[in-house]
């Protein structure tokens, strides 16, 4: 076991002082990485000047981005991984905060799996909190779904639907679950390597998704509740502009994950697709109307 190592690769762009704080925190794992991969596409060189700041205390290399995009970002450092030298590779975000020992819960994961049937497994992220679904959030997930789950924690169903677990499910450290997101997540290095990232643009929505669907068709995926991680999210603000555009990615994205991965298609799948656009309108405007009226424009638009 102790010779399983890990890789870490990060895709950055323009948030020089949360990657710094990110790779502090990879310095203090109580089982450190094997490399550490910034893939940088930054308009400036502050991200190469922090990540190479780091090369005395983490095995650091710093590469510029072929294609600016999270998810192109992701499959291009992975393509550096050795797969027989670091058979588990992670993928942080660059304002993703890690406790000391959050890579080695992962890692002992994996370490004990010795029939390599796992294929992945996400950090609980600290600021992410889904409350168990109720009344009439429940019967809708239940219309969509075809079938009853208490939290639908960790599913994807209907029109490509994909819930966080809300850590409540069981009484084990791992949660089930048909897909993974992407903020702080592990794969076994040969078989991410086989599947990649979709070739999404930009901010690269339901990228993660889109992925470990796809894994978890082989292979066991898991949350994991006590391993966790503190997300700053540097890219929070954001002009009104920038999320309509959002919005809209996140309906064409959707579509591919329910085309690719689910195999939907027809008008099944888009009647499922206007219904939940026209639910997820309805619980903006429950939420907060004013600041997400151009989150529901970009969504009908």
């Amino acid at each position: 076991m102790s010779g399983l190592a890990y890789s870490l690769v990060i895709p950055s762009y323009e948030l020089p002082d949360e990657l710094d704080r990110t790779l502090a925190s990879i310095a203090g794992q109580t089982r450190l990485p094997a490399a550490v991969i910034v893939v940088d596409s930054s308009r400036d060189q502050r991200v190469r000047e922090v990540a190479e700041g780091w090369r005395t205390r983490l095995p650091v290399r710093y590469e510029r981005a072929e294609i600016a995009s999270a998810a192109a970002q992701r499959n291009q450092g992975a393509k550096l991984v050795d797969a027989a030298a670091s058979p588990i590779i992670g993928f942080i975000d660059d304002d993703i905060g890690l406790y000391p020992e959050s890579c080695e819960k992962v890692w002992q994961v994996f370490a004990v799996d010795r029939q390599g049937t796992i294929g992945g497994v996400a950090l609980r992220i600290d600021e992410v909190f889904r409350p168990e679904p109720k009344g009439w959030i429940w019967w809708y997930y239940r219309l969509q779904a075809g079938f009853a789950d208490r939290t639908y924690g960790g599913r994807l169903f209907g029109p490509a639907i994909n819930c966080l677990p809300c850590y409540t499910e069981g009484d084990s450290d791992l949660i089930a679950a048909d897909w993974l997101n992407s903020g702080c997540v592990f794969y076994r290095t040969d078989l991410f390597q086989r599947q990649l990232f979709p070739k999404f643009e930009g901010y690269s929505f339901m990228e993660d998704v889109h992925l470990s669907a796809r894994i978890a068709k082989t292979h066991r995926l898991y949350f994991h509740k006590t391993g966790r991680c503190q997300h700053r999210d540097g890219a929070a603000m954001r002009p009104r502009e920038a999320v309509r555009h959002l919005a809209r990615m996140r309906i064409r994205n959707q579509r591919l994950v329910a085309r690719d991965v689910l195999g939907l298609r027809g008008p099944v799948f888009e009647s499922k697709l206007l219904l939940h656009r026209l639910f997820a309108t309805v619980a903006i405007l429950r939420s907060r109307p004013a600041a997400w009226r151009d989150e529901i424009l970009g969504t009908w638009t």
